[in-house]
């Protein structure tokens, strides 16, 4: 069980995500039927991310098991470091040394903590 409120910040901290990270649906809370929160998550996908902006792997969001071992190939792991280095024409990001050109379909599925 957890403390009054703290089920609603989780929410709005992740952007009211329809699915958990291994694809199982997860319930609608009272924050996201009402709808009466406007706010800004800190958790966003990487197409969202702005040149040059840093952050942490915090989940993969995708039910398809072969984009989600391409985007593992890559290292983007949870908990990895994360840099967006250009839009375009591609999402180009950085892990470690390597750089990754990647379709904006997939930069979308690769959910980052984004460094304030």
């Amino acid at each position: 069980m957890l403390h009054k409120g703290l089920e609603d910040n989780i929410c709005i901290l992740l952007g009211h995500p329809e699915t958990c990270p291994h694809g199982k649906p997860i319930p609608s809370g009272a924050c996201c039927r009402s709808r009466r929160r406007k706010f800004e998550s800190v958790v966003m996908p990487l197409s969202e991310m702005k040149k040059g902006q840093k952050g942490k792997i915090a989940y993969i969001r995708t039910n398809d098991r072969e984009t989600l071992r391409k985007i593992m190939a890559m290292g983007a792991l949870p908990g990895s470091a994360v840099t967006l280095l250009l839009h375009f024409p591609s999402p180009v990001f950085q892990i470690g040394e390597s750089q990754f050109a990647i379709d904006r379909d997939m930069a979308e599925k690769i959910r980052v903590w984004v460094s304030t």
